[in-house]
């Protein structure tokens, strides 16, 4: 590794630098200073985001301590967010009994997170800062004159060893925290910051023996104990890459995921240094030991390691007995509070669980692990919508509408993922309150930060916006820094739906918004419902900051939340999927086209599993493909957010569409119905418009109708348009295919979008570039591109022998014979419209 001056001075102190070396390096080092000697092993433990965690509090203790036993010499380091989004036994007494028990646990250092800002800056400096025993480190944030408001590094010496540990914030803070509470501060790069520090405790002299980095700042995926982690983002990457050399060991925070792993020093060929983070909630303990060689280098003795709070552990000591007493004190006191019943539900209400932690068995979604903590355990996949963010939706909605508030204007909940701290479990919890009952503390677990809710009024241009601004940007529309969550999945109340295409750029994705059923107005007037949080811009929702009319409803989201709970009894989880995921793909032929759907499954546990999906175009025919694993669409300018790599989805071709009489005016418009099967609700509906601008097309018949395929008989009957005789059998479709289900108010709601859904923001003439398009689709002149997937399933093939199912293999290239976008141009707005077309 290479060495900093005022590291090397004190390594030479102990490797036998005479005593002219000793005094050539007096200015760096102070007189009398005691250094590590080779062979000093020093074990490095570390957590992050306690949240409040207290009934873990005593499980951490034991392994904290227990490692403790066996070390020479050990540290605890938090990665922060020890407080917010709290459970409820110290969110109810303002997270002060868990700032006592991390005292009593002995914390040697933590970083800030963005967490510990929740109630403003002052809350931070005037009370959180002094009642810990510990310091608060962020090196990256600073005031409007430049000066940094927190200590950047301190330095703990245990055992004759110096341990220098800098703290760092993530940058996403400004888009977590109401802007209200972090006025005037500016969040700095966590990893040049970090350097900086570094470079000043070479330049004043700092003397240390080994160095910690204590990022909230972590990758976007986990990882096997042993192996980096799955990771899309940037800053991960910066941390891992270009942390300075210096920095002997990283731990990380803020993203909640798992891995302990070596990864290479920058610059040092053959050097490794260990990178933990440990999920959240008191559910691991990160521990590493590191032994100092004749050089001053501290390389790991042992692979580093995650300990799992829930193992057994019988070890008892001072420590753990104070912060078992302080923790059960503080639980006991919120029980009283805490155990007052307020709801009933009828099965779990979750957020979404990705792959890593659930699966489909016997064809519902399920954890891959056995629950054993509820207060802890969740989801938590920000990526996708869940059943958890369509009850606070629609939980807002109700309220703001059974309260008298809601004015004129269409109500709309809106509901952040980040904001669902917690899952509502069917099973009774340990405290006994019986199968399906929420508490209080249930109740208060789920959304614990106490943000009023707030209502405002926005245009349905407006609206759109925010339905675009799901995927994160800056408010003046750059890429957040970092940005680990391109995409967070905001959820809508059930009076919305809408169709979006993932692949297409930045503000032309959602193209189709209705709101009960009707295309959304650009301007009409629509009240949005949500925490005060997001009307100042939170979670980078910019057009929602400039709603006009903001009003304090005057209560809680949280109060919201349980009056809802108490006026719905055994409440049933809604697995629906108000929004879903189209691309535009190239069909078996000229006159059939294809669509590309996805994120038509919930990751909610207790979900079935979706098998198929049903396009119904009404007289043009019903058409279905399996839905299954398959390989992403068109390269997307952002990741593509439902159809990820490895995702699930459904590419439904739909038969000679364009084998339609020849009167068909040229511009028909042709509502599609999507069907998820097995039904959940799942029922989008969106226009397509069929362009017919040369007659017949080849292939057809001149009434139409598809020509018989060569060496058949002449009389034999052809299929209809838009489907064939077996489009309808059992292995098609279900008998819900063309039921009065398909077109009754609830498949187009408010969030299923119409022609005028754009803004001026959104698109202009040139917007028919989405999505691969063609010259022969009308406005449309852009170019894209897609591979379909895999085979998903069997295809039943039309009497010409081509399969109305998904396809293999297909190369799209240069969307000749489909899709873009029709633009139109009315009452001052700009609105897209998905077009079928031929040439």
């Amino acid at each position: 590794m290479r060495v900093h001056l005022a590291r090397r001075a004190v390594r030479g102190a102990t490797v036998g630098l005479g005593a002219a070396a000793l005094a050539a390096s007096g200015a760096l080092v102070p007189l009398g200073a005691v250094a590590a000697e080779p062979g000093q092993q020093i074990t490095l433990m570390g957590f992050n985001d306690f949240h409040g965690a207290l009934g873990g509090a005593s499980a951490l203790a034991c392994q904290v301590e227990t490692v403790r036993a066996e070390s020479e010499t050990s540290f605890l380091f938090s990665a922060g967010d020890n407080v917010g989004g709290s459970a409820f036994e110290s969110a109810v007494q303002n997270d002060e009994p868990t700032i006592d028990v991390l005292n009593a646990l002995g914390v040697d250092a933590t970083a800030i997170g963005n967490h510990e800002y929740d109630q403003g800056q002052d809350d931070l400096t005037g009370r959180i800062e002094p009642r810990t025993e510990f310091p608060d480190l962020a090196a990256n944030v600073y005031d409007a004159s430049g000066e940094r408001v927190h200590d950047a590094y301190t330095i703990i010496e245990r055992d004759d060893v110096k341990v220098a540990v800098i703290g760092a914030v993530t940058t996403k803070t400004v888009g977590k925290v109401s802007p209200a509470a972090i006025e005037g501060l500016t969040f700095g790069d966590p990893v040049d910051a970090v350097n900086d520090v570094i470079g000043e405790l070479e330049a004043d002299g700092v003397e240390y023996d080994a160095a910690v980095a204590l990022y909230h700042e972590g990758a976007s995926g986990s990882g096997e104990v042993g192996s980096a982690p799955e990771n899309s983002d940037p800053i991960f990457d910066k941390i891992v890459s270009e942390t300075d050399a210096e920095v002997d060991a990283i731990f990380n925070g803020d993203s909640h995921r798992t891995y302990a792993y070596q990864a290479a020093v920058p610059g040092e060929e053959g050097e490794t240094r260990p990178i933990l983070q440990t999920g959240s909630s008191a559910a691991n303990l990160g521990a590493v030991t590191l032994e100092r060689d004749a050089e001053g280098d501290w390389d790991a003795v042992a692979a580093p390691a995650l300990r799992p709070t829930d193992a057994e552990c019988a070890t008892s000591t001072p420590v753990t007995e104070e912060v078992t007493s302080i923790a059960q004190t503080a639980i006991d006191e919120a029980a009283v509070v805490g155990a007052e019943p307020v709801g009933s539900i009828s099965g779990d209400i979750t957020t979404s669980w990705d792959d890593s932690k659930a699966e489909y068995a016997d064809g519902v979604r399920t954890p891959s692990a056995p629950v054993t903590n509820q207060a802890t355990t969740k989801g938590d996949n920000r990526y996708r919508h869940s059943a958890a963010g369509n009850m606070l939706a629609d939980s807002m909605k109700w309220y703001l509408e059974d309260a008298g508030l809601a004015g004129e204007g269409e109500v709309i909940g809106f509901m952040n993922p980040g904001g669902i701290r917690a899952e509502l479990w069917d099973a009774s919890s340990p405290t006994g309150e019986g199968d399906g009952v929420v508490t209080y503390a249930e109740a208060n677990g789920m959304v614990p930060f106490g943000n009023t809710l707030n209502s405002g009024e926005v245009s349905g241009a407006q609206f759109i916006q925010m339905l675009e601004e799901q995927w994160q940007r800056t408010a003046d529309g750059g890429d957040v820094e970092g940005g680990d969550e391109t995409f967070l999945a905001f959820s809508v109340s059930e009076n919305v739906e809408y169709a979006f295409d993932s692949s297409a750029p930045r503000d032309e994705r959602v193209f189709d918004v209705r709101v009960n059923g009707e295309p959304i107005d650009p301007e009409g007037t629509y009240t949005i419902v949500t925490a005060s949080f997001l009307f100042e811009g939170g979670d980078n929702m910019w057009a929602l900051s400039e709603a006009q009319d903001v009003r304090d409803t005057g209560v809680l989201d949280r109060d919201a939340f349980i009056s809802y709970l108490e006026a719905n009894p055994e409440l049933e989880p809604d697995y629906s999927q108000r929004q879903i995921d189209v691309q535009f793909v190239e069909g078996d032929d000229e006159n059939s086209p294809a669509l590309r759907l996805s994120g038509l499954e919930s990751q909610s546990l207790g979900a079935p599993e979706i098998t198929s999906v049903t396009v119904d175009a009404g007289e043009y025919g019903t058409f279905e493909a399996p839905y299954g694993s398959t390989e992403p669409a068109a390269e997307a300018e952002e990741p593509v957010t439902m159809a990820a790599e490895g995702g699930l989805a459904a590419e439904v071709t739909l038969t000679d569409l364009y084998c339609v009489p020849t009167d068909t005016p040229e511009s028909t418009v042709v509502p599609v119905t999507i069907t998820a099967v097995p039904e959940t609700g799942t029922e989008i509906v969106f226009d397509t418009v069929v362009e017919i601008t040369g007659g017949t097309p080849e292939g057809c018949d001149d009434d139409g109708s598809t020509t018989p395929p060569p060496g058949d008989d002449e009389d034999d009957t052809s299929p209809p348009p838009g489907g064939g005789g077996d489009q309808g059998s059992d292995d098609q479709g279900s008998d819900d295919q063309g039921s009065d289900d398909q077109g009754s108010d609830d498949q187009g709601s408010d969030d299923q979008g119409s022609d005028d859904q754009g803004s001026d923001d959104q698109g202009s003439d040139d917007q028919g570039t989405s999505t691969g398009g063609s010259a022969g689709a009308g406005t449309s002149t852009g170019v894209g591109s897609s591979t379909a997937g895999d085979p998903v399933g069997g295809a039943p093939t039309t009497a010409d022998g081509r399969s109305d199912l998904a396809r293999t293999g297909t190369n799209a290239g240069i969307l000749a014979a489909i899709a873009g976008a029709l633009t139109l141009t009315g009452a001052g707005a700009i609105a897209l419209r998905h077009r079928i077309g031929r040439r």
